[in-house]
């Protein structure tokens, strides 16, 4: 019986009760026809709320109330229809249009399929599930879904449609009535009509199931015939409606995927702040050209460029004045070169070109015309007029160059001999052998050894606020930096990219886990909550030692570590995958959390967080940067939010420095944040103090 087609069943219905009226004439006739208003009742209740569940989805799923009111109250014009009901998936009226008489009670049933859920002597109700339609837009949110592996559909909601049984009533006493006259011309046509009912009403349901099958194997440009009228003209026209829909919120989703996929492609090759290529991509870049050197072709040279005089601009004038005199060297820089000549920022004040087919005698005079340039250059803010002036290495690569880092420690060499020169000078520098360039550079190696000795490692605060929700505890970052006398400080990250040549940077970061930790346990003595993210470097996360450290340093202060949080950037994880993930799962075997700096740079961040499962990500500056003055920054950062608050993972955003960008931040559900804007670096020792154990 079930294998029997629509139009079967159908025929069935029609030419059954037919012979059945000829064999037992009035009484059975008229039996029959009382239960067959009341099947057609429960049918069209059936019917009513199979129709009506569907199209109710897009409005739970939109919120528009104000749709679902209407939809309400058209279901009740149709006859019999006395009230009907739409509720959420929390059993919460949101529509409703009659006379209700179901109980709140079984408002809150939870009908798995369309089916009666209540029945008395006046009244019939009928409820149907709202399921959430699965359609190739869902890809997005499950990019990695098993094949050929069903997906239950989830309910969002359902609807309660009630019908007044007092129409059945009138219509069995008429058949009483009218029952003789009715079996004697009735059994004449009914044969003939059954065949024309039959055909007439399955051959636009077929349609519809036809339609909806090829929607779901993903042909959403399907449509129906608006051929029928009644109920049936309604499914068609609802059913068209629905699948324009659902193809415009595809076209829609599809077109956001490929702006936001453009976006974070660009941001992750280019600068924010000047829209040159930022260190990875020249690094992509000079690994490119140095394996086309050694392939045969010409040599060619770098330039690494340190503006003098920059800090004084920034002390001066603020980052704002820094920011525009960063922008106004990029296009100075990028006037004197030639089109296949390549320019990136490296980071803070630094730059470097990539001078293609040039080596010799003409790279150094392109560097001193670009010194020249820039130590002629006037750089105006406001009513105050600097002179800035740069200090550049050139590098020439050639045949015998191994890898990049020999082409950086070369460059870097340089530049810093330039400044230590007197700045504004151009000095030149050969690439030699990674054991020969230990020797030479064996004074910064001294220096952080002196540091860590002599304590002039300074241990900092960052702290931060959180943004929606107080947790009652205070969150902290930590970082470091040197100091020298009669010398400027040195942040850590430049301390860290200089200690990791010589394998000093595991040293540093013990400095950073010994001072959280010790924090911590002067925290739990004082019954105070305190949350610790600690930065590691790439020498830290890739050494089995580190993890042995943290938990010996755990278990001898009798701490639990869920109040510790080890931070990394994303670009570790990029080239050093394995240890990352390695560090991780032993971080969690103690009880840490992990967190991702620069998050949201590169089209590998979102992978990255199935990978290592990261308790905190701190987002990229190019994320915020541009945060309210252009909308695809904005809507680039909402969806980053969303996935990760999604997979329940914190957001960070550091360098906050006005209270305006503070709200935008808190307006798009960032939950932490830490700047000028939140409060300044302090020492750590310090703030512990302040801010912890003597806070009330």
């Amino acid at each position: 019986m079930n294998r029997l087609t629509l139009r079967h069943r159908l025929l069935m219905l029609t030419l059954l009760p037919s012979a059945l009226i000829a064999v037992a004439l009035v009484v059975y006739f008229t039996i029959s026809g009382i239960r067959t208003l009341e099947g057609e009742l429960r049918q069209k209740g059936l019917a009513t709320v199979r129709y009506l569940a569907p199209i109710s989805e897009y409005g739970i799923i939109a919120g528009q109330i104000e749709s679902l009111h209407g939809l309400a109250q058209a279901t009740v014009q149709d006859s019999g229809v006395k009230a009907a009901i739409v509720v959420n998936q929390k059993g919460r009226t949101i529509a409703v249009s009659g006379r209700v008489s179901l109980s709140a009670e079984e408002l809150r049933q939870t009908p798995g399929t369309p089916g009666q859920v209540g029945e008395t002597d006046q009244w019939i109700a009928f409820a149907a599930p709202v399921k959430r339609s699965m359609a190739e837009a869902d890809l997005l949110f499950d990019p990695s879904p098993v094949a050929n592996k069903p997906t239950t559909p989830e309910i969002i909601g359902y609807v309660f449609v009630e019908f007044d049984k007092g129409e059945l009533a009138d219509k069995q006493r008429e058949l009483v009535q009218r029952g003789l006259l009715i079996v004697l011309f009735g059994m004449l046509i009914l044969a003939a009509l059954a065949v024309a009912m039959a055909d007439n009403l399955a051959r636009p349901v077929m349609r519809l199931v036809q339609a909806v099958n090829n929607m779901s194997s993903g042909k959403l440009d399907t449509r129906v015939s608006i051929t029928s009228s009644g109920e049936l003209g309604v499914l068609e026209n609802g059913f068209n409606q629905m699948a324009a829909r659902i193809e415009e919120v595809h076209l829609s989703m599809q077109s956001r995927i490929e702006e936001a996929t453009a976006q974070l492609a660009f941001q992750a090759r280019h600068d924010a702040l000047t829209g040159l290529l930022n260190r990875r991509e020249f690094e992509h870049r000079l690994a490119k050209a140095l394996a086309s050197v050694q392939a045969g072709d010409n040599e060619f040279a770098v330039l690494f460029l340190d503006l003098d005089r920059f800090k004084q601009v920034n002390d001066t004038c603020g980052y704002l004045a820094g920011d525009e005199l960063l922008r106004q060297m990029a296009l100075l820089f990028q006037g004197r070169l030639r089109e296949e000549d390549t320019l990136a920022r490296l980071g803070g004040d630094e730059f470097s070109i990539i001078l293609a087919n040039c080596s010799g005698a003409r790279a150094r005079q392109v560097a001193e015309d670009i010194c020249g340039l820039a130590a002629a250059y006037r750089f105006i803010w406001q009513d105050k007029v600097f002179a800035i002036g740069a200090s550049v290495g050139v590098t020439t690569v050639n045949r015998k160059v191994h890898n990049i880092n020999e082409i950086l420690a070369a460059g870097d060499a340089a530049c810093h001999r330039a400044k230590e020169s007197g700045r504004n000078r151009v000095c030149e520098q050969e690439v030699t052998p990674t054991q020969e360039r230990r020797h030479e550079t064996s004074n910064w190696a001294s220096r952080i050894a002196g540091a860590l000795n002599e304590d002039r490692l300074l241990v900092e605060a960052v702290p931060l606020r959180p943004l929606q929700v107080t947790t009652g505890g205070h969150v902290v970052a930590l970082t470091a930096r040197l100091n020298e006398p009669g010398q400027p400080p040195v942040t850590l990250a430049a301390l860290t990219d200089a200690a990791e040549r010589y394998e000093l940077a595991p040293a540093i970061d013990r400095r950073l886990i010994d001072a959280a930790i010790s924090a911590l346990a002067r925290a739990k003595q004082q019954q105070r909550k305190l949350y610790c993210l600690v930065p590691l470097s790439r020498g830290s996360i890739s050494s089995r030692e580190t993890a042995d450290y943290i938990g010996r340093s755990l278990v001898s202060h009798n701490l639990a570590g869920n109040r510790l949080c080890f931070v990394f950037s994303e670009d570790i994880l990029t080239h050093h995958t394995s240890q990352a993930m390695e560090f991780s799962r032993q971080m969690r075997t103690l009880g840490c959390e992990i967190g991702l700096e620069d998050f949201g740079g590169g089209l590998s961040s979102f992978s990255h967080l199935r990978s290592i499962y990261p308790s905190h990500v701190i987002l990229s500056r190019s994320l915020t940067r541009d945060l309210g003055g252009n909308r695809a920054s904005t809507a680039l950062l909402r969806a980053v939010q969303e996935i990760t608050s999604d997979q329940r993972i914190h957001s960070i955003a550091e360098d906050v420095d006005n209270q305006e960008t503070l709200e935008q931040l808190r307006d798009l559900g960032i939950d932490y944040a830490q700047g000028k804007a939140v409060a300044p670096n302090e020492p750590f020792e310090v703030w512990l103090e302040g801010a912890v154990m003597r806070a009330a």
